[in-house]
């Protein structure tokens, strides 16, 4: 059974209980989940922003994030991450766009792999650049719309 990587807006819908967070889990099912240390830092960006009209509800969104954080193993930015990163960025700026986080995901996504084999890790992103980068790395997965 394949381990799911999970990039950050998916952990935020998730923690959201929108539609999208809903989709993943059912994706997800019992597998378990993985993702970067820098998901905690772009998902508290991605919470603050949205609640920047309504910032009484930051905390009880913070609080889900946790409880969502706290179910999936942490991959660490390690310096093989970062020699990976910057080697997808230099592949696919020109063609997709690819933004440094979305190679720190994709790279993060990529340490995992090496060490349990090829095929044994999937993702589930909701942004198009990084299913765009993940795919052209050669990984399966889903882009949730």
């Amino acid at each position: 059974m394949a381990l799911v990587y999970l990039d950050s807006s998916v952990l935020v819908s998730i923690a959201l209980g929108d539609r999208r967070g809903a989709q993943a889990l059912v994706i997800l099912g019992s597998r378990d989940s993985c993702t970067s240390e820098l998901s905690a830092v772009e998902c508290q960006a991605g919470l603050s922003s949205q609640f920047s009209a309504a910032a009484s509800g930051l905390p009880s969104a913070e609080q889900a994030l946790n409880a969502v954080l706290g179910r999936v193993q942490t991959i660490q930015i390690t310096s093989a991450v970062l020699m990976q990163a910057r080697t997808l960025v230099r592949r696919h700026r020109s063609g997709i766009g690819l933004r440094t986080l979305d190679a720190l995901h994709i790279a993060s996504c990529a340490e995992v792999q090496a060490h349990l084999g090829a095929g044994m890790i999937e993702y589930i992103t909701a942004d198009r650049r990084q299913h765009s980068g993940f795919t052209g790395e050669g990984f399966v997965g889903v882009l949730l719309t």
